[in-house]
């Protein structure tokens, strides 16, 4: 698994956990919307001088550049928390999808997998950081978006412990996913083996 996405709403803590797993895996990190910023302008900038819909498609065409310039190098991918689940451009989303499916291993983060609870923590977290949003629409988009990702996600880490353990959690999953791969490959490499040798029995 050479590209780790990590999934999920704003706030549950992908580009804190995404740049700790990174270094720990030797990986590349890659946050798209550092680099949307880096790239392109400010996201609010850019939203406010050309709409939400025109940000939604950008970031896309910008995350397959990125994706496409290396497709071997090893990164961790922090996407945005409306890359995949947004109901702007459907189309654009749809093409995200299958975009991470083909691309990589996506990792779901979450506080907890009680929506109510999940809420309450992101929430809060999004409200501290001073970018005058609106608590109710905030709760909103969040049960949206939470009920979205997981139906998204290969493998799935809950925790709402300091981001050092989450990220160690995350490196467990990949690191279990990683062995049962090899396993299936030795499998199926032993069962061609047998299969080749039948033929010449």
């Amino acid at each position: 698994m050479n590209t780790l996405f990590l999934i999920g709403p704003g706030g549950v803590g992908k580009s804190t956990v995404g740049e700790l797993l990174a270094q720990a895996m030797n990986y590349r990190f890659i946050d798209l919307d550092s680099e949307f910023c880096e790239q392109l302008l400010n996201i609010r900038q850019y939203i406010q001088r050309n709409g939400y819909e025109r940000y939604v498609r950008d970031n896309a065409a910008l995350c397959s550049r990125l994706l496409a310039e290396n497709p071997h190098e090893k990164r961790v991918v922090v996407l945005s928390s409306g890359f995949l689940a947004t109901d702007v451009c459907p189309e654009i989303v749809a093409g995200n999808r299958q975009l991470v499916r083909q691309s990589g291993y996506s990792i779901l983060l979450l506080p907890s997998e009680d929506i109510d609870i999940a809420t309450r923590i992101v929430v809060a977290r999004q409200l501290m950081r001073g970018f005058g949003l609106v608590r109710e629409k905030e709760e909103m988009k969040f049960r949206q978006r939470f009920r979205e990702y997981c139906a998204l996600d290969d493998c799935r880490v809950v925790s709402s412990e300091e981001p050092e353990r989450v990220a160690e959690l995350v490196r467990e999953k990949v690191a279990a996913e990683q062995r049962k791969q090899k396993s299936l490959e030795a499998m199926r490499e032993l069962s061609e083996l047998s299969q080749k040798l039948g033929l010449y029995n």
